[in-house]
């Protein structure tokens, strides 16, 4: 038998999977699922786990749900503490929650501009990144948001995506310090040895109706 006449329709199939998780519309009722996209233009992919990146790699979050969800994106590292993406209240443009049924790239658009985060600059730890989705708000991560430093698009004239302190001036989750919720530290505890990062949430242990996911990246050494 013909080794390639087997691998090549295999390999077709898991190509055509990953191109409906990240376009296809989701049916009603389904479990909310997500894909983490890096790049962009020609060299747009799907994140794997453990990624090694170039600083300041553009990222991005394709979720996908039937009906509406509460949606929050957080980041974490031991250099850089725990760190807001969404729902930021300085970002200016994007969605906002909860969002639609559908298909949603966070963080957005600005003028008809599709904005992005950005890994994090010569941190050399692992960034691991989470995603929750419930049907209502969380109270646990409701009270943690104005707390934590956040991404901007409002703090420079040119608009520039960058991270800026909470308004409140009390901050969660500095440097050094862990996750600051026992939803987030169990999220991201699962990454530590996933496989495939992209597609469906997993539902959470301890809270009914909530789903989590999450992703870990490195940064590239200079060569």
């Amino acid at each position: 038998m013909n080794s390639r006449r087997v691998v090549l329709p295999i390999l077709a199939a898991g190509a055509a999977a990953a191109l409906w998780w990240t376009y296809s519309p989701p049916t009603p009722g389904e479990v909310p699922a997500a894909t983490w996209r890096i790049g962009s233009g020609d060299e747009l992919r799907q994140a794997r786990n453990y990624d090694e990146l170039p600083p300041e790699t553009k990222l991005r979050l394709s979720f996908h749900c039937g009906e509406p969800r509460y949606v929050y994106v957080f980041s974490r590292s031991d250099e850089d503490g725990t760190l807001l993406m969404f729902p930021s209240p300085d970002v200016r443009g994007g969605p906002e929650n909860p969002l639609p049924a559908g298909h949603t790239v966070l963080p957005g658009k600005r003028d008809d501009v599709d904005q992005a985060w950005t890994t994090r600059a010569e941190i050399r730890a692992t960034t691991t990144f989470v995603v929750v989705a419930a049907r209502q708000p969380v109270d646990e991560l409701e009270l943690l948001l104005p707390h934590l430093r956040r991404w901007t698009n409002s703090a420079l004239p040119n608009r520039s995506m960058l991270v800026t302190n909470p308004r409140t001036g009390e901050v969660r989750g500095r440097a050094r310090e862990p996750w600051p919720s026992a939803l987030l530290a169990r999220a991201a505890e699962r990454t530590i040895t996933e496989t495939l990062v992209n597609g469906p949430l997993h539902p959470d242990d301890e809270l009914a109706g909530v789903w989590t996911a999450g992703l870990r990246i490195k940064e590239r050494p200079a060569k």
